[in-house]
């Protein structure tokens, strides 16, 4: 008889025992679960064909069928689940069997969920394999007489195939019960585990504890049941689906396990990953994450990582509620940095997310805006440019109307995704220098046709909310408080952008469309502003006061004044009304107001004030001598404005004048001119900022009147 080689009496010492013990109950609560199906389908009057089919003559096959694991798959973890293949099955002799099939049987099974490493790689299940062939082959007398002599003293049953055993009884209440547990969920279709709240604890204690692997892989495939809870696919597809897939399956049947299993899964997987396969942030702030790709649970836990994206892009497709969809974008933004080096994963997930900002609950919006801004934080240039491209066509996308109800929605796409493009000015410039670009030929097209549908393309919503948002984004990005003092990248913009928009303006002139331009002057304001760029706008704000609307006598009537910021187009009936002047005349007066009050502490604005200055006086006594004259002139309300503002830009022009008095230097000095007025007290405020902030109080006490009223 050949030598027993190392590891065969290494396994005999430490396997052989506790393996006899689990194929003898492995084969006890096998049997005791066909009973109890058998005495089920008695009553219901199948007796004779269950046997038929449950039963059989070959007492080894149903041996095997124990083996190869019960349907019971809560007690998986305490006895893991073995396949005998046929290469165990036929005769084998002593020297082939003393020959091999011990190499991977050296491990313990006590280490098996300690040690995930053996675990991810799969070889707990090649070593139970091949202790369960060695097994078959004592048992069919291939061995040597030692062998055979000790499974004798220990278990007689193990080469006498197809007994029963004397306890089967005992084990029989504990087998019904669980076999009634999973029948009363409908688990019973292919062996399918109902989750339960027990189980769900069980798989946190080894989780956080243990960050046991095996744990995770269950909870992942509980979460894929819990996603395809609602999907309606072919029952029969569904289980050959779960006849192929590796490991046990899932079924949730409960509304508070559901939450409680959406939950767990979101706030553990970071965890175990975290722990198995930790993701640095380098360099520190950066948004970039590193991960140790270098090593074998890398790989292993890849598609692990892929499961959970596809479960979750399910899950937020076909969530009602609000809450659980923010609880699932806020919760995933821990997996970012798992997810980006997927590429296609992470283009569906930033597509699904770009959907919930631009449609879904307030909450939800903002947790997604945060996601995508992480993702682009933590992504590479193809990444940056599909959140940049996305979040621009998605707000394009949503502001075709604009009512009362859309524009705070609108406002926070604006605002929102101003912010992302401040990201990566580098390729924020390319996108900006493309869109703005389109913006200009649509202006083109419309200055070559003169045809209706033409002048369409530009006077509507979106054209409008371009130009704005376009405005914010260079605002944001080249704005005179940024850290960086090196040239922003989106400077040469600047004048593009100004040009497109200054054409736009003057296209059609007429006083309908003064709420348009109004629009597109307060986007260069707030620009203009924040860039320290000198803006030439006054000529399109006088043009509105020489305007027929007010020059000529007003139609008394009685409609209610227009909302201006929902409005692009005045109606038919609101021209020539004394409604809709008062309007114009009050908007007009207070964006002169503020391009004055923007230029109040500019060394130059003596100089500046005067052509307005003698416009709007010319324009002022044409309209007192047609009102003293009884001639149709127009309505004193817009005068008085007038004039207040004109006062005021006078008072402070006199108050440059005193201070430039004194200065050094020649206007060419570009730096010098720039620190004028730099060392003025921050609490002496210019006479039109004083202006322009008591009428900023009076204009936000108007309109919360308004709104109370509405």
């Amino acid at each position: 008889m050949a030598k027993q080689q190392k590891r065969t009496k290494k396994f005999v010492k430490n396997k052989l025992e506790q393996t006899i013990k689990d194929r003898r109950d492995w084969k006890k609560k096998s049997a005791a679960i066909q009973r109890s199906k058998q005495q089920k389908d008695r009553k219901r009057g199948l007796a004779a064909t269950t046997t038929r089919r449950d039963g059989g003559d070959d007492e080894e096959q149903e041996d095997r069928r124990g083996l190869s694991g019960g349907e019971d798959d809560d007690d998986d973890d305490e006895v893991p689940r073995r396949d005998v293949k046929g290469k165990g099955k036929g005769k084998m002799s002593v020297d082939d069997f003393l020959g091999g099939g011990f190499e991977q049987g050296l491990a313990s099974d006590e280490d098996e969920d300690d040690d995930d490493d053996d675990d991810e790689d799969g070889e707990d299940d090649e070593e139970d394999d091949e202790e369960l062939e060695d097994i078959d082959a004592l048992s069919d007398g291939g061995c040597c007489e030692s062998y055979l002599a000790y499974l004798q003293e220990n278990d007689r049953d193990l080469l006498e195939f197809g007994g029963e055993d004397e306890d089967e009884d005992e084990e029989m209440d504990e087998a019904e019960s669980s076999s009634k547990s999973k029948k009363k969920n409908k688990a019973s279709d292919d062996g399918a585990a109902v989750v339960t709240s027990e189980m769900l604890r069980q798989w946190q204690k080894s989780m956080l504890q243990t960050h046991s692997l095996r744990a995770f892989r269950r909870l992942l495939l509980a979460f894929r049941a819990a996603a395809d809870m609602g999907d309606e696919a072919d029952e029969a597809a569904k289980q050959q689906q779960r006849r192929q897939q590796q490991g046990p399956s899932f079924v949730v049947t409960e509304a508070a396990v559901f939450n409680k299993l959406v939950v767990t899964t979101l706030k553990f997987v970071p965890v175990v990953l975290q722990h198995h396969i930790p993701a640095r942030e380098q360099p520190p702030g950066s948004g970039k994450y590193k991960l140790p790709t270098n090593g074998k649970k890398y790989g292993a836990l890849q598609r692990s990582v892929q499961s959970y994206f596809v479960s979750l892009h399910k899950l937020l497709r076909t969530l009602p509620e609000p809450a659980t969809v923010y609880a699932c974008v806020s919760e995933s933004v821990r997996m970012v940095p798992y997810l980006v080096p997927h590429r296609r994963l992470c283009r569906e997930h930033i597509k699904i997310l770009l959907e919930l900002w631009s449609s879904a609950a307030p909450n939800v919006r903002i947790a997604a805006f945060l996601a995508i801004r992480r993702i682009a934080a933590a992504g590479d240039a193809t990444v940056v440019d599909v959140c940049l491209r996305g979040a621009y066509h998605g707000l394009v996308r949503n502001c075709k109307t604009t009512t009362i109800h859309t524009l705070d929605s609108i406002n926070l796409l604006k605002n929102s995704a101003s912010e992302l493009y401040a990201l990566d000015l580098g390729a924020s410039y390319e996108h900006a220098f493309g869109f703005i670009r389109q913006l200009a030929i649509h202006l083109r097209a419309c200055l070559q046709a003169k045809t209706r549908e033409s002048f369409q393309h530009v006077y509507n919503w979106q054209f409008l909310h371009c130009l704005d948002f376009w405005a914010l984004v260079l605002g944001q990005t080249c704005a005179v408080e940024r850290n960086d003092p090196s040239p922003s990248p989106m400077q040469p913009l600047l004048y593009p952008l100004v040009q497109v928009a200054t054409g736009a303006l003057r296209l059609l002139p007429t006083s309908r469309y003064f709420p348009f331009r109004f629009h597109v002057v307060a986007s260069l304001l707030r620009l203009a502003q924040r860039t320290a760029v000198y803006i030439p706008l006054a000529p399109y704000l006088v043009d509105v006061f020489d305007a027929p609307e007010l020059q000529r006598r007003s139609k008394p009537s009685t409609l209610a004044p227009l909302n201006l910021d929902v409005t692009l187009r005045a109606p038919a009936n609101y021209v020539r009304t004394r409604t809709y002047a008062d309007q114009v005349a009050a908007e007009a007066a207070h964006l002169l107001l503020e391009f004055f009050a923007g230029q109040a502490r500019s060394i130059a604005l003596p100089e500046l004030v005067v052509a307005p200055t003698v416009q709007l006086r010319r324009l002022l006594k044409t309209a007192a001598k047609a009102q003293a004259g009884g001639g149709g002139g127009g309505n004193a309300a817009w005068t008085s404005q007038v004039r207040g503002v004109l006062d005021k830009a006078a008072q402070n022009a006199q108050w440059i004048q005193a201070r430039r008095a004194d200065v050094e230097f020649a206007p060419n000095d570009l730096s010098a001119v720039q620190r004028f007025l730099a060392d003025e007290a921050a609490d002496s405020e210019a006479p039109l900022e004083v202006a322009l902030r008591l009428a900023r109080k009076v204009r936000k006490q108007k309109r919360d009147l308004l709104a109370a009223a509405a």
